[in-house]
């Protein structure tokens, strides 16, 4: 690994690891690990398994974990159909979530939810709070991050089987568009993955297109009457249905977490505690245990 990505702050989605790390092994073929009394285990394995490896390849100076809260978020209130296409996880799931923050906390290392908000939000939060201190990594599949990319943030990519860092330096090698226009585009195109459906006829080409020459959403609607009228005319329908997927795409950072010092995500504060040992001996954990105890070696 390139000693340019040591010494970093790593904030990691918590809500998308532990969906990665719960379905990967769901359909793996090899059965689902559990306790001896019958306490499924799968994903709280897989959530460390690469959450120590994250540690151990990129070396950062400080982690931090966001979670998505249990309820509703502004997004939902604003728009009905916000994520309506994705189905809720089974219980299960979240059981073993609650065992992953419960012994993360233990861990001492720092994470959080904001009723209201999404992890993605928590994410663009703590990164307004530090990037001026440290450059900073992160852990997501949500492009919707991609809108944090500068000079000191980067986002570490799933291409295949491997991990690539997506920056300033080769974001264009990847999309079409900076990663400032990411919320303008998506209020353009539209992203299945909310639930956006976008301007019906604006394909992602003209987007780009458009996108180059204006720079911004706001921009493109001063001067609607330089683009051709076929386009002009769909925008013109279509403006508050933009104006509003803009606003939701944007991250939210108008809250307070408890986290307030750099030193509160210090990779130093890493323990193994009692308590952690503990849920883990609970949990039957021997192989995490061994992990963790070998990275506070290292």
């Amino acid at each position: 690994m390139s000693k340019d990505y040591e010494n970093r702050i790593l904030i990691i989605d918590g809500t998308y690891l532990a969906y990665k790390s719960y379905f990967a092994t769901l359909y793996s073929g090899n059965g689902l690990m559990h306790t001896t009394s019958g306490v499924v285990t799968n994903e709280i394995v897989g959530f460390f398994n690469i959450l120590i490896g994250l540690i151990n390849f990129y070396s950062p100076s400080h982690i931090f974990v966001a979670f998505d809260g249990p309820v509703k978020t502004f997004r939902h209130e604003s728009f009905d159909e916000y994520k309506a296409n994705r189905k809720k996880a089974p219980r299960e799931f979240y059981m073993q979530l609650d065992v992953i923050k419960n012994l993360l906390t233990a861990l001492n290392i720092k994470n959080e939810i904001v009723n209201g908000f999404e992890a993605d939000d928590i994410i663009a939060k703590v990164t307004n709070m530090f990037q001026s201190q440290k450059k900073i990594l992160i852990y997501s599949a949500d492009q919707d991050l991609n809108q944090l990319i500068d000079q000191n943030v980067a986002i570490i990519k799933k291409v295949k089987k491997d991990n690539l860092i997506l920056d300033l330096n080769n974001f264009q090698y990847w999309y079409d568009f900076k990663p400032s226009q990411v919320v303008d585009y998506k209020a353009i195109v539209g992203d299945s993955s909310d639930n956006f459906k976008g301007i019906p006829g604006i394909g992602p080409k003209t987007a780009c297109d458009l996108l180059a020459k204006y720079g911004t959403l706001e921009t493109l609607y001063q001067n609607l009457d330089e683009i051709p009228t076929k386009y002009k005319t769909k925008f013109i329908e279509y403006k508050q249905t933009a104006e509003k997927y803009k606003f939701l795409a944007t991250l939210c950072t108008d809250f307070d977490l408890q986290t307030q010092k750099l030193d509160d995500i210090n990779i130093t504060n890493l323990d193994l505690t009692k308590q952690a040992v503990e849920i883990l001996d609970k949990y039957e954990l021997k192989t995490t245990k061994n992990k963790l105890q070998n990275l506070m070696v290292n």
